[in-house]
């Protein structure tokens, strides 16, 4: 249906859509330079909207309903605190509902890079430490990457390449973080 969309109004769609892939990526580059696990999910829960809208404008459908399994994601583990979201049980259904979401999206072997990316990132995202959310992520981001390249989404492109640089900018401030704590700890 958008890809008809596309064809039929001459590409605004698609520059809507990109538009909003810019804003989604300008999100997106804060998301791993929280220091506190619930900025990070909360830049992440924004951004997963307008990817959304962005990857279902164009077509990738893959890529646009995983988003919206992702803001199902981020509100549970959001609340990971609380009781009730504090069960692995979460993990697991958010797991199994990835991999359906991709299989009911089929677009060929290419969905496959974000089904093995979200399921990076579910993981990702229900670690408590920011250090692991951010290694976890690496995998996720490397396949999103290739991903938005297929689909020819730049933004996607621009994303993922940022939130690498970003995932390696909050390591490096980890690090460092914790070489300051450890000579603290030492005097």
């Amino acid at each position: 249906m958008t890809t008809v969309l596309l064809q039929q109004t001459g590409g605004a769609v698609n520059t809507i859509a990109q538009i909003i892939g810019v804003a989604a990526v300008a999100v997106s580059c804060v998301i791993f330079l929280g220091r506190k696990r619930r900025t990070i999910l909360i830049s992440k829960f924004t951004a997963d909207v307008l990817w959304f809208l962005h990857y279902f404008l164009i077509g990738a459908y893959s890529g646009a309903a995983l988003n919206v399994l992702a803001l199902g994601r981020e509100s549970v583990f959001y609340n990971k605190e609380k009781k009730w979201a504090s069960h692995r049980f979460w993990l697991f259904l958010f797991l199994i509902l990835t991999i359906a979401s991709c299989l009911m999206t089929w677009e060929g072997p290419i969905s496959l890079l974000p089904m093995i990316g979200s399921c990076s990132a579910v993981v990702s995202f229900w670690c408590t430490k920011p250090i692991h959310i951010r290694l976890m992520a690496i995998p996720a981001q490397v396949l999103w990457l290739i991903y938005g390249i297929v689909h020819f989404s730049l933004p996607g492109f621009i994303c993922n390449t940022m939130a690498l640089v970003t995932i390696g900018i909050g390591l490096w401030q980890d690090v460092r973080e914790s070489k300051r704590e450890n000579v603290n700890d030492k005097k």
